[in-house]
């Protein structure tokens, strides 16, 4: 808990005047105010995080976490199991659609392996862009009990830490994403959503890419 505890007290507060600097630049721009949508509020953010009004994004990382999911057992997934690390392999041969897209923005694609449940190989070429992480070799049914033990989920959360400084260590690190993948992972995000927010599993759940209705 430790390492959790220092990571969250470095983070500070947006700069809120500087954000409002940053719009008043943004609308002194040869276009409509506002114009840009969605895009002129995370430039905003982006000004208000890294505390500079014309922030260079230089060195821009994917984070892609794959880990499965015991609930899959359960037949909540159109895929087989399997499906998580041939989607392991396409992250690194450049095949999948978020390899495209960070591709037309300069960004690399690190996969970390928090809980594949088989072993992931990998060639020397591809070593650059993976990350063994493996907390265990998949999660619990957790339709039948605790998917993790408390110190496996601080594991967790901590390995991701790792992964993180050890790549900004190398090199600094101006922006990240963070996406993931795991069959059943629609089911345990949305039961975590609703345990979080009170709300019905039925309000939080979408269909996702592997929905059977």
């Amino acid at each position: 808990m430790e390492r959790i505890k220092k990571t969250i007290g470095k983070i500070t507060p947006l700069d809120d005047k500087l954000m409002e600097k940053a719009q008043s630049r943004l609308d002194n721009l040869t276009k409509p105010e506002g114009s840009l949508g969605r895009l002129e509020e995370f430039a905003r953010r982006i000004v208000g995080i890294t505390g500079d009004i014309k922030p260079t994004l230089k060195r821009k990382i994917i984070f892609t976490l794959a880990g499965d999911h015991g609930v899959a057992s359960e037949g909540v997934s159109a895929y087989p199991q399997e499906v998580t690390p041939q989607m392991v392999y396409n992250f690194l041969s450049g095949g999948a659609g978020v390899n495209v897209l960070a591709s037309h923005i300069g960004a690399e694609v690190i996969v970390v392996d928090m809980g594949v449940a088989s072993k992931v190989r990998t060639h020397k070429s591809e070593l650059r862009n993976f990350k063994d992480k493996k907390i265990n070799y998949g999660t619990k049914n957790m339709a039948e009990g605790y998917a993790m033990r408390r110190e496996e989920a601080i594991e967790s959360i901590e390995a991701g830490i790792e992964a993180f400084e050890e790549e900004h260590i190398k090199e600094r690190i101006d922006i990240v994403g963070i996406g993931d993948m795991g069959i059943g992972n629609t089911t345990s995000s949305s039961a975590i959503v609703a345990t979080f927010t009170k709300e019905p599993v039925e309000k939080v759940t979408g269909r996702a890419s592997n929905s059977r209705g």
